[in-house]
């Protein structure tokens, strides 16, 4: 296939697996670089399958939560025109993407979308903790979508979802 053009052929190979959307790009591209990250609550929690209750998930959330909260300040500084605060969003940005990772709040989500959404209830009996991990997940994309093109429409849309995955969290930390 020497013809064919590189670009094509590989989002043709992400498109057999998921609905490729740049938000959906734009997050998976998020976690690709950099070191390992350390250790955190998250640790295993994509092994799970079943029943992911409150006391598994607290410390977890908390994680992601002060994750987002150091991506959504430094994002601001940069996308106010601050170039310096770039690389700490962008340090913010992976360490949120292995913390999605480990808890395969990821692929829960594209189970859904297949169709799949029971067997996210039986994973995550709790509803706020659904809720919480959509928000992540899309707060994600829109914040990296802000660090890759820098503009307010996407990262006061990350602001917004992130604070949603913040009131979500009140219902099981």
């Amino acid at each position: 296939m020497p013809g064919k053009p590189l670009v094509p052929r590989l989002m043709c190979l992400a498109g057999r697996a998921v609905w490729c959307s740049a938000p959906a790009l734009l997050i998976l591209s998020g976690g690709c670089a950099g070191p390992a990250a350390a250790p955190s609550a998250c640790d295993g929690l994509a092994n799970k399958t079943l029943a992911i209750t409150r006391a598994d998930y607290g410390k977890c959330a908390g994680e992601i939560l002060e994750t987002l909260d150091e991506f959504e300040s430094s994002l601001r500084r940069f996308v106010d025109g601050d170039a310096a605060s770039k690389d700490p969003a962008a340090s913010a940005s992976r360490r949120l993407a292995h913390l999605i990772r480990e808890v395969d709040s990821q692929a829960d989500a594209w189970r859904e979308v297949k169709g799949g959404a029971g067997l996210t209830v039986q994973r995550w009996p709790d509803a706020s903790m659904r809720g919480f991990n959509a928000a992540v997940i899309n707060a994600a994309a829109q914040f990296n979508a802000a660090l890759r093109f820098p503009n307010q429409d996407n990262f006061q849309q990350g602001a917004r979802l992130h604070a949603q995955a913040r009131s979500d969290s009140s219902g099981f930390r």
